[in-house]
């Protein structure tokens, strides 16, 4: 079996699972219970979130535990928005946002009369700055732009973004940095708010966070208790809470010999993809090497994928969130203005645990599947 969809999940650390087992067994109590042993679970999730933020080299930040990136990105962008829609009703994000993003501003749109403004990216996949500026007014809240694209792996540098962001102090900068993090060099500290998952980084599934400034409250989307201060009703689920911490530490620890060992897997594909240009066309760069993008110039992607999918070659398309209903990459389209080859892209999404030799057996696959089916 060759797993090449890294993007959307990945397998579990082996010291991560060992650590999570512990937890589940010794330190079961419910955190907001009034006994000692809830007490110990409290500390240890106190203590995580603690360890989390000096991870992140994150100063006078909190920690809101969440299910997952897609609950985190909510969080931040209909919290933030209905707690400090006073100060505006306008958003900016891009238009190749996670759906999670896009789906959270359009809501926003539709039931709390915010208006949402698009930023275009340019042709190499970045932000188009020039734009941002002019999309900026006053009434602007929210700022929400991804660090890595999830679908062709676009890296963003925040620096610029953030200075621009000078000339409106009451504006929030949020980021979606879960196909970042141990992945990609970011400065956290220029974020007000960031979201991320878990199981990208093999960790544990239904595990997310959302960091913010310690001074910001988002509006629950959840009522009952008060666990995560009031922000986030529910019985927490403090094992995987807790597990987070170290999930972090090892993807920020390892995340130099993880890049270079990818990196040459990435440059393989690269050079073979290119070598076969009547049949492919890139949609990434090696800027990040865990994510290849290519589309197939003339066959469809379904095809080829079930056919990959024979051999025990798994790869992606879009967005895992929108891969069940056969859209096309609104990545790739964005990028391209190509339909088409929005409709053919192939995410190829690497770990730390796959090799070369893996590479040129997916490649040599690919080809004789190619070179064997008919044209559209």
């Amino acid at each position: 079996m060759i797993y090449f969809d890294n993007a959307s999940t990945t397998t579990i650390d082996k010291r991560v699972l060992k650590t999570y087992e512990t937890l589940l067994s010794t330190y079961f109590a419910n955190p907001s219970g009034n006994h000692a042993l809830s007490r110990d679970v409290d500390r240890l999730q106190d203590k995580a979130r603690t360890e989390i933020l000096k991870s992140f080299n994150y100063q006078h930040g909190k920690v809101i535990f969440t299910s997952s990136a897609t609950e985190a990105n909510n969080l931040a962008l209909i919290g933030l928005f209905l707690t400090y829609k006073s100060r505006g009703n306008e958003i900016i994000i891009s238009n190749y946002e996670h759906p999670s993003v896009f789906e959270a501003a359009k809501y926003l749109e539709k039931v709390h009369n915010a208006k949402i403004n698009y930023l275009p990216i340019n042709n190499d996949g970045t932000y188009d700055l020039e734009v941002l500026k002019n999309l900026l007014t006053n009434n602007t809240v929210i700022v929400s732009l991804m660090a890595v694209n999830n679908e062709i792996g676009t890296v963003n540098s925040f620096h610029e973004i953030k200075e621009i962001l000078k000339d409106y102090p009451k504006v929030f900068l949020h980021s979606d940095i879960t196909q970042a993090v141990g992945k990609i060099s970011l400065d956290y500290s220029l974020f007000d708010a960031f979201s991320f998952s878990a199981h990208k980084i093999h960790g544990l599934k239904g595990s997310g966070a959302l960091v913010l400034k310690e001074k910001l409250n988002p509006t629950p989307l959840l009522y009952g208790g008060m666990q995560e201060n009031g922000t986030r009703a529910g019985t927490s689920n403090a094992p995987t809470n807790i597990v987070l911490a170290q999930t972090i530490r090892l993807a920020l620890s390892e995340a130099d010999s993880n890049f270079n060992h990818v990196l040459k897997l990435a440059t393989k594909l690269h050079e073979l993809l290119l070598n076969e240009s009547d049949y492919f066309v890139l949609n990434s760069t090696l800027d990040n090497p865990y994510i290849v993008n290519f589309s197939l110039i003339n066959h469809k992607a379904s095809v080829v994928l079930n056919a990959l999918e024979n051999d025990e070659i798994y790869v992606g398309t879009t967005s895992s969130c929108s891969a069940k209903l056969h859209e096309a990459s609104r990545s790739v389209f964005a990028l391209t203005g190509d339909e088409k080859r929005a409709h053919n892209a192939i995410r190829i999404s690497f770990s730390s645990q796959n090799t070369l030799q893996e590479v040129e057996t997916f490649f040599n696959t690919l080809l004789k599947i190619i070179k064997g089916a008919k044209d559209e």
